[in-house]
C-alpha cells in the first residue's frame, strides 16, 4: 500500500513533465517581436538630427509618428515615441501599418499657405496629395522625389499655421524654416526592401 502510494506520487510528479517536454518548439518562426517579416521592409522610422541623442548612453530616439489617436489619419511628426508606428514602402508609396485592417498611405500635400513650409506629410485614408511623388531608400535614409527634384533626405519638424506639429519637406535646397528642427529619417531594419 505504501509502495503503491509512493509510485502514484512519483507518477503524479513525472506525468506533467512528460507533457512539457512533448510541447512543440517553434524556433525560427516569425514572432510579434519581428513583425517586419510579415510585410517586407516594415519598420519604425528613426529621426536623426541636432535634437537627437544618438550615440549617448541614455539615447531616447525620435520616431516618425502620427499626431492622431492610434490608427487614425493625421499629420506626421517627429517625437520620442515609446511605441512608434510601423511604416514601409510599396510601389513607391510610403504606408503606415496599424493592423491588418488599417493601412494608411502617407501623402505629401502642398502647404503654400504656411509661409516657408511648402510640402507637408499627412497619413490619410486614400492615396493622394501632390501627383507624381515617389518614396525610396538610399542606404538607410528615406527620400522623397518628384520628377527630377528630391528632398535630399532632409525633413523638418515644425508647427503648421494652426499650431499643430507636422513633418515638412522641400524639393530644393532651402535654409531651415524658423522654429523648425531638421531631421533625416532612417530605417535600420535589416530586411527592408528597396522598392
Amino acid at each position: 500500500m505504501a509502495f503503491t502510494a509512493m509510485l502514484l506520487a512519483i507518477a503524479a510528479y513525472l506525468v506533467p513533465l512528460l507533457f512539457v517536454s512533448a510541447m512543440p518548439s517553434f524556433e525560427g518562426v516569425t514572432t510579434w517581436s519581428s513583425i517586419s517579416n510579415l510585410v517586407p521592409g516594415m519598420s519604425h522610422l528613426e529621426g536623426l538630427g541636432p535634437a537627437s541623442t544618438q550615440g549617448e548612453a541614455a539615447h531616447i530616439p525620435f520616431y516618425m509618428s502620427i499626431a492622431a489617436p492610434r490608427g487614425l489619419p493625421g499629420n506626421l511628426t517627429m517625437y520620442r515615441n515609446k511605441s512608434p508606428p510601423l511604416f514601409y514602402i510599396h510601389q513607391n508609396q510610403l504606408w503606415h501599418y496599424h493592423n491588418e485592417s488599417t493601412i494608411l498611405p502617407v501623402n505629401v500635400h502642398n502647404s503654400t499657405q504656411a509661409a516657408g513650409l511648402p510640402l507637408q506629410m499627412i497619413a490619410e485614408t486614400k492615396p493622394g496629395g501632390v501627383p507624381g511623388g515617389k518614396w525610396r531608400w538610399q542606404g538607410t535614409m528615406l527620400f522623397y522625389e518628384n520628377g527630377p527634384q528630391n528632398n535630399q533626405g532632409l525633413f523638418y519638424s515644425c508647427q503648421d499655421v494652426n499650431g499643430l506639429n507636422g513633418l515638412f519637406l522641400f524639393l530644393q535646397c532651402s535654409p531651415p524654416p524658423s522654429g523648425c528642427t531638421p531631421f533625416t529619417i532612417h530605417s535600420f531594419s535589416s530586411n527592408r526592401m528597396t522598392s
